[in-house]
């Protein structure tokens, strides 16, 4: 019971994250009771939001179905990656911003330490 528990709020994590991340216009997002109005806003929702749900959902589907433990290093290092994931996919949409550059290349270097 607990393990499909863990898969359903893996798989609605999984679905809001990739629902935002992949969203082309972040002004209305339906659901979720907020709304990203400047170009700004919608990089980091794509970004830290979508980016961190994505990596949550990975990480509990992960726990449920692996035998072996992985470390913390290793969990902030997938929930990073994911985030600069997320930053990437916001370029496309957003275009690209001195911030957005500043944060990925530290998004980055986390990811790989």
């Amino acid at each position: 019971m607990l393990k499909a528990c863990m898969i359903f709020s893996a798989v609605c994590l999984l679905t809001i994250g990739c629902y935002v991340m992949f969203k082309p216009d972040l002004s209305d997002l339906g659901f979720i009771p907020v709304a990203a109005t400047n170009p700004e806003t919608a990089s980091e929702f794509r970004s830290l939001f979508a980016g961190s749900f994505i990596a949550y959902a990975y990480l509990l589907l992960r726990f449920v179905y692996s035998f072996n433990p992985i470390s913390i290093a290793v969990s902030l290092a997938y929930i990073m990656g994911f985030i600069a994931l997320g930053r990437m996919v916001s370029f496309y949409y957003e275009g690209f911003n001195s911030f957005g550059m500043i944060v990925f290349i530290g998004e980055v270097f986390l990811f790989f330490v």
